[in-house]
């Protein structure tokens, strides 16, 4: 009874210090451990032979050996895990490991000339599973000591149903409790716990730029920002200029050469977004701006990029200089089909214009291409962008972050509804470019991530019509 006394006054004084211990740093508590009292069989003849063996299970771990085993018949502690007694009754015990204690286990001795009733005892692999319908625990069932395997069910009493066979997995986090019935004879209860594994956070490495269009004079830049989900990692990652593989020094970029630049940011061996630079000839100066609302040829449209064109001598080897052109989209859009037919019209340029006109052309009757047929009905010099004055769209609205959920979006969105127009949508827009007879290059106005499976001609998607003059 002392050494009892001692024990449970020991808990007190234990869990007394533990509250009054500072917490670990960050603010995290100590979980108390869950701990589970099994026993071989619930019935035994009371004869000083007949034994049970107990097992003291800790967060689904044998502790038996490091933890006590209390008879609460006398409030002493049985030596081992074993249990016999010349004395009919019911005895009742607990295991303790540590500090902290488990549920009560019965256990019947009856008198020697009794019949003993049969004792069916059910025991698990493991108290803690995890919720991801993977993990598997799994039952063992004995009769009077004997592991069985037929002649038996096994009852999930949380959701009162049997299980089929004696496992069980779970895909929702909870504690579940469990018995066996054997020829009409329960055994003990047995609880699982099925514990969520928190998934980490699916972070993207996102590389932004405050302008994508700068003079091609060395003194315009472009300061670069990289973000890895809602940290800034700017100063700690690698910006590498994708054609030249040069990496730049610090996050800005200027230059004197005109022409398009392409950059990605890596981090921790992730690679971001491309975003494209373009620098232009300082002496072109526009009336425009990305983002104008414009009239072009009877319709009205958004200003979305500047796109610089090599000129070239007679020979066609050598650049004489370079045309700046203005490229604008239509306030509207339509849902579709690029063609009612399946003929090549040779559409490879990355000239919308040249391929609106050869598709009208080439086809064998302009009716049969509808989406074309919407663009030009916008005006002289109106078409289907190319797939690459498609992506320059892409990369327009987005800001170069390629996520249809970007600011930019929202941006461009508004600029086009204050003006009357449709908003752009999360979905696959046509270009004029096709790669075969019954395909054709579509860019998904979702993530980088995204392909179309089934770019085909009839299908129906969505064109948006698209404008370019030369910049004077």
């Amino acid at each position: 009874m002392k050494r009892l006394l001692t024990i449970l006054t020991s808990m007190v004084l234990l869990a007394g210090f533990a509250a009054c211990e500072q917490q670990p740093e960050g603010g995290d508590e100590q979980t108390t451990p869950i701990v589970v009292l099994n026993a071989d069989k619930e019935t035994i003849v009371a004869n000083g032979s007949d034994v049970v063996t107990f097992t003291v299970m800790v967060d689904g771990k044998d502790r038996t050996s490091e933890a006590e085993i209390v008879n609460l018949a006398d409030n002493s502690i049985i030596a081992g895990n074993k249990f016999t007694t010349m004395a009919a009754g019911t005895y009742e015990f607990r295991g303790i490991y540590g500090t902290t204690t488990s549920e009560t286990k019965r256990i019947v001795a009856t008198a020697t000339g009794e019949q003993p009733q049969t004792s069916v005892g059910l025991s698990v692999d493991k108290n803690e599973i995890k919720a991801d319908e993977t993990d598997t625990a799994t039952f063992t069932v004995t009769v009077d000591g004997e592991v069985v395997n037929e002649g038996y069910t096994i009852k999930n009493l949380t959701y009162n149903i049997a299980l089929e066979g004696n496992t069980f997995v779970s895909n929702v986090a909870g504690s579940f409790r469990f018995v066996a019935e054997y020829e009409g004879v329960k055994s003990n209860e047995v609880e699982v716990n099925a514990v969520k594994e928190e998934k980490p956070e699916d972070k993207k490495l996102t590389l932004k730029a405050d302008v994508t269009r700068i003079k091609a004079n060395g003194q315009e830049i472009a300061t670069f920002t990289v973000m890895y989900g809602e940290e800034s990692v700017t100063n700690e990652c690698t910006i590498t200029n994708t054609q030249t593989k040069e990496s730049l020094t610090g996050n800005t970029f200027s230059t004197t050469t005109i022409g398009e630049y392409k950059f990605q940011a890596t981090y921790n061996d992730i690679e971001s977004n491309i975003v494209t630079v373009t620098a232009y000839n300082p002496a072109v100066i526009s009336d425009y701006e990305v983002g104008d609302v414009i009239e072009c040829a009877g319709s009205k449209g958004v200003v979305y990029a500047f796109k610089e064109f090599p000129k070239y001598d007679e020979s066609y080897e050598n650049i004489v200089g370079y045309d700046t052109y203005c490229y604008v989209f239509s306030l509207d859009e339509e849902d579709l089909q690029w063609s009612t037919e399946y003929v090549y019209c040779n559409c490879g340029s990355q000239r919308g214009d040249w391929n609106t006109q050869d598709m009208l052309r080439f086809g064998t009757s302009p009716d049969k291409y509808p989406a074309a047929q919407w663009c030009v009905a916008h005006g002289e010099g109106w078409f289907m962008p190319s797939y690459m004055e498609l992506n320059l769209m892409w990369d327009a609205i987005t800001e170069g972050t390629h996520e249809f959920d970007s600011p930019g979006v929202a941006k461009f969105n508004k600029i086009i509804t204050d003006n009357g127009g449709e908003p752009f949508v999360s979905t696959y827009y046509w270009s004029s470019n096709e790669t075969s007879e019954d395909l054709i290059e579509l860019v998904a106005f979702m993530n980088d991530s995204v392909v179309c499976l089934e770019p085909i001609k009839d299908k129906v998607y969505t064109v948006r019509a698209a404008y370019r003059f030369l910049v004077e």
